[in-house]
């Protein structure tokens, strides 16, 4: 390879990398490991482990991908995301498309062959909502976009709990249905600061539509939720005491923070929610998958 050839393949390697949305497929995977390990009823072998948040994370990088392959009009119009590989055409569609398909054939074929097939058809799932009923049909049609969209970002737990148990209990759920309500104030958040720019691509995102008033308010409401499904852990015979008990600190410091927010009568503390709500759910999943993983270490002695 020449040294202008490498120049060029780089940044594009780069871009592809990018296009994968890291954080959020590192939600993903994170979200999907105190799944499995809730779902085991001894130690996980690492194989199984390695290969669970491997599939996971290859399939969530291929909705990402995806995602952008068919907004790439959308992205163009928003300053926020015109930037991206396809939207600023560093990347062509084609390229992406492929890299897309093979990303999401490797991770399906990963989940389906060496964990089981519930966590590939979890997984499967997880992506078609993602790109084709929220992308394609939810997006740009309704406000409650996000809301519902949602769901495809809230698998990695039921991927976790199908790839221990091949089976989907109630604490999986629970799991899932965290994610589900914390995505609404964790998303509208950054929304109120980049109301503008989803105005301008015709997307009805909430502040949009209804203002930042009733936006603020619909954010601690949705936090406010997020208590009572916390409350659930303590249910669970998989989780303990104290990841209970530090969950459901973090959920009331969200629940502050958002009320916070609402009686401010500002977007001032808009983005320090945001940015809490992305620490929250890694430490409540961190946390819980710490003490389960401690649980099940063999006793010494």
């Amino acid at each position: 390879m020449t040294e202008a050839s490498l120049s060029l393949a780089v940044p594009k390697w780069r871009d592809l990398f990018v296009m994968t949305k890291p954080t959020i497929t590192l939600l993903v995977v994170i979200t999907a490991i105190p799944g499995l390990l809730l779902g085991a009823s001894s130690l996980p072998e690492y194989s199984l482990l390695l290969w669970t948040c491997l599939g996971a994370g290859l399939a969530s990088s291929s909705a990402a991908v995806f995602n952008q392959v068919v907004e790439h009009k959308i992205d163009q119009t928003m300053q926020r995301t015109q930037k991206r590989g396809v939207a600023s055409n560093r990347i062509s569609r084609f390229e992406a498309s492929v890299f897309g398909l093979i990303l999401g054939a490797l991770g399906m074929g990963i989940l389906y062959t060496e964990v089981n097939p519930l966590s590939a058809y979890v997984a499967l799932s997880g992506h078609i909502f993602y790109v084709v009923v929220y992308t394609l049909i939810l997006k740009k049609r309704t406000v409650q976009n996000i809301v519902i969209g949602g769901a495809a970002g809230s698998v990695g737990p039921l991927i976790g709990f199908a790839a221990a148990s091949n089976s989907l209990p109630w604490e999986a759920w629970m799991m899932f249905a965290l994610i589900f309500l914390w995505t609404p104030p964790h998303f509208w958040a950054l929304a109120l600061k980049y109301q503008n720019d989803y105005a301008a691509a015709g997307i009805p995102m909430y502040p949009v539509v209804h203002g930042d008033h009733k936006t603020r308010k619909v954010i601690y409401l949705y936090a406010l939720t997020l208590v009572p499904v916390v409350g659930s852990f303590y249910l669970m015979t998989s989780v303990g005491f104290w990841g209970a008990t530090i969950s459901m600190l973090l959920t009331l410091k969200f629940s502050y923070d958002t009320w916070r927010l609402y009686r401010s009568g500002t977007n001032d503390l808009a983005m320090p929610v945001f940015h809490y709500s992305c620490l929250y759910t890694f430490l409540v999943f961190g946390i819980i998958a710490i003490e389960r993983l401690i649980h099940l270490l063999p006793k010494v002695g």
